[in-house]
């Protein structure tokens, strides 16, 4: 997934337009039920566990921070699958 449709899918689910993928999202709007249903939404999309303390880093809290965060797991769970 891209950051156009990683953005596409925040905006779905937050009610908010990303206009910058590096804002914050509470920039944006998004509240904390938002942000709370933007996680589990992606982590059911992607098949991933995200760490609720990772996005305590203010550096991750954006559309683009939280896309890296999904590219990283994603990585991670390739490589185990590749190594089992």
């Amino acid at each position: 997934m891209n950051q156009s449709q990683f953005d596409q899918l925040v905006e779905e689910i937050c009610a908010v337009r990303v206009i910058d993928s590096e804002a914050p999202l509470v920039d944006l709007g998004v509240d904390s039920l938002h942000t709370v249903a933007l996680v589990m939404a992606v982590e059911d999309r992607f098949g991933i566990e995200l760490d609720p303390d990772a996005l305590a880093d203010f550096s991750l809290t954006s559309s683009a921070g939280l896309l890296k965060i999904v590219h990283e797991h994603l990585s991670a769970k390739a490589s185990d699958t590749a190594g089992s």
